[in-house]
């Protein structure tokens, strides 16, 4: 070592300094080959360096990193630096270890042709999308109808079992919610219609919203986000477990197995809550219409029974027998489509929630056109 210098420096005719590494480039002397070379720039101001590794005895890992570290300086401060000598092995672990800012992605320029190519693979994938789950349905009806003439086959007990857990075990946030919802729709209602004095016809504006409308739409939403979710989650994880698969080699066929007990007790459940829908939304109605508007409970009931028909009621249990059958199927498909992740589960369960309130909405639309067109 010269001057102090844990290196031999010797400075060649084209003025290039050559470190000479003659001990070993480990841990324990990295620090003082750092300390020495910084020093070496900041007096000498060297251009170009050029380090010797031909008589170097090891080169351990915290050397690598040192060599490294020795590169980069030199880029930053734009010297020219060369290696030489350098044993196979460290080169290689120095070529792993060398990480190069990628180039940052250039953004993409909005044209034409690719808003069309994009728009174009969007539609591709929601008709892929379509006709799956039309051919899953297809699949169902076919099985229900089969199941109705040898009802041997069919899974009774599950069926109670789902019928349970996405009914009676659901009754409880569908009175809650939709008591509520009946105060609310009361409370707005009666802010016009007590400028008229036409207090009573809250009455007959929450009784029809309710069993026309809103009552089959709120609880199939709550279906969606509650039952949907829930078998597309079950679904789903078997699938993620191979459950799936080893069902499917002991002969069981999935649809009748495992379907068809979850939306047969959908259907069943989607009008008896629909029904509860309708009783807990007129009490918060009527509650309302007791203690703030001056109406009693006989006249109130004896209103909405005047203007509610069976009509109004059938409108809408025939929706939510649909919504319920919606739900289900779309539940079902959702998490026989999840892949082999454990992610992909949470983004089925999702998609089976966003996919179903969109058929509800939609089939929803479809419905009122339709009763509109018949006199319903």
């Amino acid at each position: 070592m010269e001057g102090g210098l844990p290196f031999e420096v010797r400075l060649t005719s084209e003025g290039e300094y050559i470190l000479a590494f003659n001990s070993p480039l480990t841990y324990d002397n990295a620090g003082a080959v750092w300390e020495g070379l910084n020093s070496l720039i900041r007096e000498d101001h060297p251009s170009s360096l050029v380090i010797d590794l031909g008589a170097t005895p090891r080169i351990d890992s915290a050397g690598i990193a040192l060599l490294r570290s020795i590169e980069r300086m030199c880029e930053r401060l734009g010297l020219n630096l060369r290696i030489e000598s350098m044993p196979p092995s460290a080169g290689h672990f120095l070529t792993l270890i060398e990480k190069k800012e990628p180039p940052p992605p250039e953004k993409p320029h909005i044209t034409t042709s690719r808003v069309i190519t994009k728009l174009g693979f969007l539609a591709l994938h929601a008709w892929d999308e379509v006709v799956g789950f039309y051919r899953f349905c297809r699949e169902f009806i076919a099985l229900s109808a089969r199941d109705l003439y040898h009802t041997r086959r069919f899974r009774w007990n599950e069926m109670l079992y789902y019928l349970e857990l996405t009914g009676a075990n659901a009754m409880s946030i569908v009175f809650l919610l939709s008591f509520l919802l009946g105060m609310v729709m009361a409370f707005q209602a009666a802010v016009q219609l007590r400028q008229f004095g036409a207090n009573i016809y809250v009455a007959d504006l929450l009784s029809l919203a309710l069993t026309r409308e809103l009552a089959p739409v709120f609880t199939a939403i709550i279906i969606a986000g509650r039952s949907g979710s829930a078998f597309a989650a079950e679904i789903g994880t078997m699938k993620v477990n191979e459950e799936l698969d080893a069902l499917e080699v002991m002969g069981f066929n999935l649809a009748e197995f495992i379907t068809m007990p979850k939306v047969i007790a959908l259907m069943i459940a989607g009008p008896l809550l629909t029904m509860w829908a309708n009783f807990s939304g007129i009490m918060g109605g009527m509650v309302v219409g007791i203690l703030t508007l001056d109406l009693t409970s006989y006249g109130f009931m004896s209103e909405i029974f005047s203007v509610l028909s069976v009509k109004d009621i059938m409108t809408g249990l025939i929706k939510s027998e649909i919504f319920a059958m919606l739900v289900g199927l779309i539940g079902c498909f959702r998490g026989f489509e999840t892949g082999t992740g454990a992610d992909s589960v949470g983004r089925q369960t999702t998609s089976a929630v966003v996919s179903g309130i969109f058929a509800i909405i939609f089939a929803d639309a479809i419905f009122t056109v339709i009763f509109h067109s018949i006199g319903w």
